[in-house]
């Protein structure tokens, strides 16, 4: 069973990259903030020993984990990505027909809205 790890170019700083591992299945199973594509390699366990535990898990009777180069041509990234974009579309139905839609609210107290007013 293969674990697909690739970066992206994001974060806070110039450089940084963010880290995704996807399993072929489309379960994401992991993300990290990284300075460069070198040291995500390393945080996403391609060449370091971080995530391991957490893709065991996943695939306890073995995994293999793939580097992804380019994730717009890479056939396997591809697919899984595909399996999970429609896993979240399944999800967010079976939700919707339990009425258990998440909802968020932010409520700030007049007192508190006028200090932030002031000049």
């Amino acid at each position: 069973m293969k674990v697909y790890l690739a970066c992206f170019e994001g974060g806070m700083e110039p450089g940084d990259v963010i880290g995704y591992a996807l399993a072929e299945d489309g379960t994401a199973l992991a993300s990290h903030l990284s300075s460069g594509k070198f040291w995500s390699k390393h945080d996403m366990g391609l060449t370091g020993d971080w995530k391991h535990d957490t893709y065991a898990k996943h695939y306890p009777d073995g995994y293999e984990l793939e580097w992804v180069g380019d994730p717009e041509t890479h056939k396997g990234w591809l697919a899984a990505f595909k399996l999970n974009k429609a896993k979240s579309e399944e999800e967010t139905k079976a939700d919707a027909a339990k009425g258990s839609h998440f909802k968020a609210s932010i409520t700030v107290s007049e007192e508190k809205e006028k200090e932030n007013v002031k000049t």
